[in-house]
């Protein structure tokens, strides 16, 4: 077994960008061996005065195979540990490399093996006694000669040596004979004309003309686009009631009428439409698996797996036309899937590593935040075509839509805003300051309320969708990441990848009701709101935790596929 170690990586916010150097880093491991498997324990640390566990996965690599993995590593200081499970001979190269918010290269970090990190070696037991010496056996013969080793790899070239001394000038060497003398040039061009002579008096003012007849009226232009209707004002306050005016003389109470003979019954009426049946189906995106476990959630068991594009992240479902959404950061495409046959009936490619997906279902339209090129891609459900591209801030990541306003609202990782979206002209509207590194959002329609996660920062922005401005900021766990809602309680649920925990916040309140420890690095959070029910994908242990909002505790661990971090429900 072999222990390599990148050691405390420092990656303060520089002084002259304002972020920090490494944002990510991505991590290649290659079996050299032709013939051996071999197994491989990734474990990522965020150092903040503890040592905190924010990443934790198994790589298992056959022959000759290379894996490659990008984790999340904007923080101020952490350490990468990677475990082989080869005992001799070990053929397993491991390589970590830090990158920039948009994918481009930083620095490489070295690793240094078990015994540079200080691992101590047990005492050597007592030597035992030395046996007799058996007898000699005959010679062998001669072995053949193994083939030659592979050559080893060209070491690094030598620093350069210094610059020698400057040789003396040499001495000057005699003068050329002259020339002869060339033939006469052409004549110049005519010189350029002099300056004008100073301008004459003006002369007396004419008399003033007869004024002309005024113009006929023109046409009326075209009447102009009507602008964007504004939001509903605030309802004015109500008038003081009027005096009750005094009560009249009560009349003689009439004789009371002869009962009138009962009345035959009507004709039964139509059966009505029975109420629609709960759906209850949550969609996991398995990054490392490039595929979707279906769960049903009146039995917490996985019944269906989809295979979709290279990297699938984020995840959204629209419960009108039972079409769910996967955006494939790895191969730049979303995957549009039948809810009904759970097969993928078409592939949209979009901008680069797409990560947020979100619906609207009102008008049938998908936006998805494309973070390596900064801008958000408008999908027409009907048509499964990009109809629009919405240029957004740096690296933009998670997303929410308000179907009844119809604004999209983007958190941008790199630039530390939120971009507020219309809709209707597909053009940013508003740009809202949060906290550090933004990444989950999402939106309480009833109360026209927006949630935004900042994930290096440790807490909760609240904005105000009426006025585009912080209304509240709500501390939370380390790292939180995703983050989701149920309106009908007015409860948002904060996943914390760092503190391995959620937090529940009371949005009437805006302040913490709960805190509840789920699995390693929690990402992405959906709420089914007819059930009251949290799911939260923990993307270090590969499971959905599963949360009942009554009670906020944890009632069911459900078992996926490799490094789960988006959900999506159908309720």
């Amino acid at each position: 077994m072999s222990l390599l170690s990148t050691g405390p990586i420092e990656n303060n916010v520089s002084a002259s960008t304002g972020v920090r150097p490494t944002q990510q880093v991505t991590v290649k491991v290659d079996n050299r061996s032709s013939v051996s498997s071999s197994t491989v324990v990734v474990e990522g640390y965020f150092l903040d005065g503890t040592r905190t566990l924010y990443v934790s996965e198994i790589l298992n690599l056959v022959p000759n195979q290379v894996i490659t993995r990008t984790y999340y590593a904007n923080l101020d200081a952490f350490e990468f540990l990677f475990t082989t499970s080869a005992s001799v001979n070990d053929e397993i190269q491991i390589s970590i490399w830090g990158k920039d918010a948009t994918g481009n290269l930083v620095t490489a970090h070295r690793l240094v093996s078990a015994e540079l990190l200080g691992t101590v070696t047990g005492v050597t037991g007592a030597t035992g006694a030395t046996g007799a010496t058996g007898v000699t056996g005959v010679a062998g013969a001669t072995g053949v000669t193994g083939v030659a080793g592979v050559t080893g790899a060209t070491g690094a070239t030598g620093v350069a040596g210094v610059t020698g001394v400057t040789g003396a000038t040499g001495a000057t060497g005699a003068t050329g004979v002259a020339g002869a003398t060339g033939a006469t040039g052409v004549a110049g061009a005519t010189g350029a004309t002099g300056v004008a002579g100073a301008t004459g008096a003006t002369g007396a003012t004419g008399a003033t003309g007869v004024t002309g007849a005024t113009g006929a009226t023109g046409v009326t232009g075209a009447t102009g686009a009507s602008g964007e209707t504004g939001a509903t004002g605030v309802t004015g306050a109500t008038g003081v009631a009027g005096t009750t005016g005094a009560t009249g003389a009560t009349g003689v109470t009439g004789v009371a009428g002869a009962t009138g003979a009962t009345g035959s019954a009507g004709s039964t009426g139509a059966t009505g439409s029975a109420e629609p049946a709960s759906v209850n189906l949550m969609y996991v995106t398995n990054n490392g698996g490039d595929n979707i476990s279906v769960i049903d959630g009146n039995t917490n068991t996985v019944v269906a797996t989809i295979a979709v594009g290279a990297g699938p992240f984020g995840v959204e479902v629209n419960s009108v036309t039972n079409r769910i959404y996967v955006a494939n950061e790895d191969s730049g495409n979303v995957s549009v899937i039948d809810g009904s046959t759970n097969t993928v009936i078409a592939t949209v490619t979009v901008g680069t590593t797409p990560n947020g997906v979100r619906v609207n279902s009102n008008t049938n339209r998908i936006y998805v935040t494309n973070s390596g090129s900064d801008n958000v891609s408008v999908i027409d459900g009907g048509s499964n075509e990009v109809i629009a591209s919405v240029a957004v801030g740096a690296g933009p990541f998670g997303a929410w839509v308000n179907p009844i306003t119809n604004r999209i609202y983007v958190a941008n990782t790199g630039s530390n805003n939120v971009s507020v979206i219309s809709g209707i002209s597909n053009a940013v509207i508003a740009t809202v300051a949060v906290g550090a590194v933004p990444v989950g959002v999402t939106v309480n329609t009833r109360t026209n309320r927006i949630y935004v996660t900042n994930s290096n920062s440790s807490n909760v922005s609240v904005i105000s969708g009426l006025s585009n401005t912080i209304i509240a900021t709500v501390p939370a766990g380390i790292v939180p990441s995703g983050i989701g809602l149920n309106p009908n309680t007015n409860l948002i649920y904060s996943a914390n990848q760092g503190s391995n925990n959620v937090s529940v916040i009371n949005g009437s309140t805006n302040t913490v009701a709960a805190t509840i420890t789920v699995g390693i690095s929690p990402l992405g959070v959906a709420v089914n709101p007819l059930t009251n029910g949290a799911y939260v994908a923990n993307a270090g242990s590969n499971t959905i935790s599963v949360i009942d909002g009554n009670r906020n505790t944890v009632t069911s661990s459900i078992t996926v596929g490799t490094t789960p971090l988006g959900v999506g429900i159908n309720p």
